[in-house]
């Protein structure tokens, strides 16, 4: 890792925070200021029921300012070790209720939130055999619909950009490539 100088914390929000520091890039000939935004690590997770259908959320975003079809997933707020997967479990149960078995979860991979300003990794993770056992607990700005569809139907969201979340994507892409229903 190159040696990143004098970290300032210039603006913290809850979600995120706008940092800057110092670094001289091999080909430059000073010191340059960059900036980054400091994040906690994200995590999603792909529910899939006993009968195979794949759970979906239908939630509002704030950015695109409409509705996005996505699996479930939020931040990682717990630290140390199995924390990403204590978080997938969480973020299930609370945004729909459904849940399952430790053992039913599978790590599909990790990825950059964007390198080049996002500091955080998203962790997406498969969850077989969930059920609804619980009441959804949503956070204060939560207005979750639930979507069931077979998995045929979803690749399809995929393709024709219904789907279009970056990080949901690209977990349920792996999903088609790794564990063929």
């Amino acid at each position: 890792m190159k040696d990143r100088k004098n970290w300032k914390d210039l603006y913290p929000t809850p979600i995120y925070t706008l940092a800057s520091f110092d670094i001289q890039l091999p080909r430059s000939v000073e010191e340059k200021t960059y900036y980054v935004l400091k994040s906690k690590n994200w995590v999603n997770v792909i529910p899939v029921t006993k009968s195979g259908d794949i759970l979906l959320i239908k939630q509002y975003r704030h950015g695109i300012g409409e509705d996005s079809l996505e699996i479930p997933g939020g931040i990682v707020d717990e630290d140390g070790p199995g924390s990403e997967l204590i978080s997938a479990q969480r973020e299930l149960r609370e945004e729909t209720g459904y849940s399952t078995e430790t053992s039913n979860y599978k790590l599909l991979s990790k990825f950059s939130g964007n390198p080049a300003m996002f500091t955080n990794w998203s962790y997406s993770y498969v969850a077989y055999d969930v059920e609804q056992k619980h009441e959804v607990e949503f956070d204060e700005g939560e207005d979750i619909e639930i979507v069931l569809k077979k998995p045929g139907e979803v690749k399809q969201l995929l393709l024709d950009g219904t789907i279009h979340h970056p990080h949901m994507a690209a977990a349920l892409g792996l999903y088609f490539l790794n564990f063929k229903e």
